[in-house]
């Protein structure tokens, strides 16, 4: 049947429309090399109609399909998972803009459309698309809708589901739902496109979207300062909100021995100021001429309470782009070498530096040489975190720790009232230990949305959530 069902894949897409063996290598392992799997075939159709065409297949041969996009995510959401026979569905021959339509501040891609095509594809109709992160270049929007990711840039336009117009989505049947709707207001009833947004493909393959444009900003200027005092990073935030108003669009914490690091490896980053710190922030205004005056009233305001040492502002586009060069190139995991545990983390924004703290003294609690490394998006209470348990450890005793700290953070962050799943997804990383995060009636409830969907489990199992956490099981485990 399994044979029967490749032959019959391979014919519907022909010769440039499948991948197998060495070929489909890149699809089956996630892009830190931390998850990997097996596929009978990647599939690589061009439009809704074969993607409608492989999931009848696979319906009807009981194959599971985990759909991919640009593969950058880190939570190893579009990599197989388990030894039910599966097929990596790609969308990235599905990468076409359809329509920009500059009035109705809107834009219509395909899911394999790379997020960096649809800001370049905006700019040139003089509007701009919020959308924004390190991995602009080679995300795609329909993994960007299918995570619900964030980026530098919700502090003033929200997480994709706020992008989100309407969808055209591949059900688990192949029937195809086309909600391509450009509407700001429509209360006809239940909104069904957000059931897709954030869902990783266990609900259904995203294959087209109408996303929202804005009116683009005249200038763009970020300032990059020291930071006096980082207990009251709060106080400076609101007075960055307070001077900014809505042309504050970004507010970042960088560490700064991350910064040493980052230039260190990478010579061309160069260094804003000589002014070394602890913290730094990056602080991004957008809008007209006078942003240049708002950003030198909101430092000479915050250095005369204390809240900042020194700055540098971006004076032309080279030195805006080193500025967010240096902010892309600061992950750990670029600059670090050993093991180490991350999060994804996020807490209320007025919380963000005790609960540092506390995960500096938890981590410490269990394994004394732990360091804590965090940076983000300070607006949205989002903070990328590592923990490195320093020293000499073996094998069964390092796994033993990290499971202990993995533990005690994850409650401490809930007990923050905060999520281990802030922007980068659930995935295979966060799929039990999400657990903790939810009731099991909330478990219970995705479990029956899961069974109405997808009754066979074939849409990217073993993803997002252990059916078995509710009181619904699923027909196929």
């Amino acid at each position: 049947m399994t044979q029967e069902a490749i032959a019959e894949l391979k014919a519907l897409l022909g010769p440039r429309g499948w991948l197998e063996g060495e070929d489909a290598a890149t699809y089956t392992q996630d892009i830190r090399g931390t998850y990997k799997g097996d596929a009978l075939l990647v599939v690589r159709p061009t439009s809704t109609e074969e993607v409608s065409g492989v999931v009848k297949i696979c319906n009807r041969h009981g194959i599971v399909i985990v759909p991919q996009g640009g593969n950058t995510g880190l939570c190893g959401g579009a990599i197989p998972r388990g030894n039910r026979p599966s097929i990596v569905l790609s969308v990235a021959r599905m990468n076409k803009i359809i329509s920009v339509d500059p009035l109705r501040y809107s834009v219509t891609a395909e899911a394999g459309c790379i997020v960096q095509t649809i800001h370049d594809a905006a700019a040139e109709v003089d509007r701009a698309f919020a959308l924004d992160w390190g991995a602009r270049g080679s995300a795609v929007i329909g993994g960007a809708i299918s995570t619900n990711a964030g980026g530098i840039n919700v502090l003033r336009f929200g997480n994709t589901r706020d992008q989100v117009l309407g969808l055209e989505v591949v059900l688990p049947d192949g029937r195809i739902w086309n909600g391509l709707r450009a509407l700001r207001k429509d209360s006809s009833g239940y909104d069904m496109k957000h059931l897709f947004i954030g869902a990783e493909g266990t609900l259904g393959i995203v294959t087209k979207a109408v996303m929202r444009l804005h009116p683009r900003p005249l200038r763009d200027q970020t300032m990059y300062a020291s930071v006096g005092d980082i207990e009251r990073l709060m106080e400076l935030f609101a007075l960055a909100r307070s001077v900014g108003d809505s042309n504050l669009t970004a507010f970042e914490l960088i560490p700064g021995h991350m910064v040493d690091r980052a230039i260190a490896k990478y010579p061309v980053l160069t260094r804003p100021m000589e002014t070394r710190a602890e913290w730094y922030v990056l602080v991004r205004f957008s809008g007209g001429e006078d942003i240049t005056e708002k950003l030198e009233t909101f430092f000479g305001e915050a250095a005369e309470r204390g809240l900042l040492t020194d700055a540098a502002l971006a004076q032309n586009m080279a030195q805006e782009k080193n500025l967010w060069d240096l902010r892309d190139e600061i992950p750990p995991l670029k600059l670090m070498t050993g093991k180490m545990l991350k999060w994804d983390t996020s807490v209320p924004i007025d919380r963000i530096i005790p609960f540092l703290a506390e995960c500096e003294k938890v981590a410490c609690a269990i394994h004394p040489p732990s360091k804590v490394i965090a940076f983000g998006h300070v607006g949205d209470g989002n903070l990328h975190m590592s923990i490195w348990p320093e020293g000499t450890i073996g094998e069964p005793v390092f796994d033993k720790l990290c499971k202990d700290i993995v533990s005690a953070i994850d409650n401490l962050i809930w007990q923050y009232g905060g999520s281990i799943c802030a922007e980068h997804g659930v995935g295979v990383e966060n799929y039990d230990r999400v657990q903790g995060q939810k009731s099991p009636l909330e478990f219970e409830m995705m479990a029956k949305i899961k069974q109405v969907f997808d009754p066979q489990n074939l849409f990217n199992p073993g993803k997002m959530f252990n059916p078995a956490y509710g009181d619904v099981k699923q027909a196929a485990e």
